[in-house]
């Protein structure tokens, strides 16, 4: 056998950021201060106007920092994808964090379990105190077993789950290069939602496994991408894209229920249209209330709702 052969696997890790100066000196500790060694932290710097890709410049010889225009966290992806080197795909943004050990338990879940292209993990939401300021993060959750403990209702072949819920967090997920390739990286077009998207098309070709530890924090802030309100609906508009392209059948022969599909699309249009009625949207949630009420014509608060919007729209467009 030969050195390289005796050598852990190299995990490449994702990091896409933008104007992330005040927390990405945090993420990136949290990558390599995990006990796997042998990895590459590439840093895809998505514009930012604040400095952080050269707060992150030389701080180790394992990073490598991209930089492009401002396009997108899908984009940045991507970008950090064409340049990773590793057998095994890692993603961390700049503001959260992994709990230590996160990597080592991973590799040596798929090690073990060939049949599995991806093993992924839960998270805590990490919220910012009154002043913006974070306290340190709770101790990561673990379930009582081996570490190789799996959520078994979100194991094995996850399209049909998925269906109903975006039930993998991207920062905690570890995917085989070769199971990634064949799908043409993250969509561009999705400013939000690409994750997603991603998950359902990797869905069609291989099992995952969900362990049931904390694996990483999710840091919720004002400046969060995810919390600012967009006109299009991404997270139905990739669950629409994967309904059209393979319907309500997984891989493995299960059918998603109808009830429960028409009341996940049903809520993707309601929750919507409130957000944008809160917002200060009325046009773009008179659009997401009517799409709700031709999903559930019985649902009496949409149809409210959408009379509401549609008022308020002709007011303050």
């Amino acid at each position: 056998m030969s050195r390289l052969e005796l050598q852990p696997p190299l995990v490449s890790v994702i990091m896409p950021a933008y104007n992330a100066a005040h927390y990405i000196g945090d993420s990136v500790a949290t990558v390599l201060s995990q006990d796997h060694h042998r990895l590459e932290l590439i840093i895809a710097d998505d514009g930012s106007s604040d400095g952080t890709p050269e707060l992150v410049e030389g701080l180790d010889a394992r990073i490598t920092v991209l930089r492009q225009r401002n396009a997108g966290p899908a984009a940045a992806r991507n970008l950090g994808l064409q340049t990773a080197k590793g057998a095994f795909i890692a993603f961390l943004d700049a503001d959260d964090l992994w709990a230590p050990q996160k990597l080592s338990m991973q590799l040596a879940f798929l090690q073990a379990h060939p049949e599995y292209g991806m093993v992924y993990g839960g998270f805590q939401r990490w919220f910012a105190g009154a002043d913006g300021s974070f306290d340190a993060p709770l101790p990561p959750a673990y379930a009582e077993g081996p570490d190789e403990a799996l959520v078994a209702a979100q194991s094995g072949w996850i399209y049909v789950p998925l269906l109903f819920d975006n039930i993998v967090h991207i920062i905690t997920a570890l995917v085989r290069r070769e199971v990634i390739e064949p799908l043409g990286g993250f969509d561009p077009k999705l400013p939000t939602g690409e994750d997603y998207d991603f998950w359902l098309r990797l869905s069609r070709h291989t099992q995952a496994a969900k362990l049931a530890r904390t694996l990483a924090y999710y840091r919720i802030h004002k400046t969060s991408i995810t919390h600012k309100p967009r006109a299009e609906n991404n997270e139905y508009r990739a669950l629409k894209a994967a309904l059209d392209a393979w319907g309500p059948v997984g891989p493995d022969g299960q059918v998603a229920d109808p009830a429960r599909l028409r009341e996940r699309l049903f809520l993707l249009h309601f929750s919507h249209g409130y957000q944008h009625v809160r917002m200060g949207s009325p046009r773009v949630a008179t659009k997401a209330f009517w799409r709700a009420v031709q999903v559930k014509p019985s649902h009496l608060k949409s149809w409210a709702y959408l009379a509401a919007a549609g008022l308020l729209g002709l007011v303050r467009p």
